[in-house]
């Protein structure tokens, strides 16, 4: 019974490595785009107004992946709540740094209001 839940384990903690991966891929390609456009818009000698709506789709869509990616972090946390509740070791695949705490990890994680 052991052998089966860790193995369920080990693949969920994959899977949830995988997605936090490409979270911070989403983020770190959409803040590249987003300052690629003013940059390029300049380097071509082109008005201020160009490009606008596309720039601000572009923020838009980093906000909402960084929200997405917020997301994640709530996830692990809850997996790792289901880890300790049946018993199971901690699995570490990334960091070996300490976690930060839930408390203070809850009042970090308090999203902000942006207006666009």
């Amino acid at each position: 019974m052991i052998e089966a839940k860790m193995d369920a384990a080990l693949s969920v903690a994959q899977m949830l490595q995988r997605m936090e991966a490409a979270m911070d891929a989403a983020v770190t390609a959409g803040a590249e785009l987003a300052a690629a456009l003013p940059r390029a818009r300049v380097s071509a000698s082109l008005p201020a107004q160009t490009g606008q709506h596309a720039l601000s789709h572009v923020g838009q869509a980093v906000a909402a992946v960084i929200a997405a990616r917020g997301h994640t972090v709530s996830a692990h946390r809850a997996l790792d709540a289901v880890r300790e509740g049946i018993g199971l070791p901690v699995i570490s695949f990334g960091d070996e740094d300490p976690k930060i705490p839930p408390k203070q990890a809850a009042l970090e994680q308090q999203p902000e209001r942006m207006t666009v």
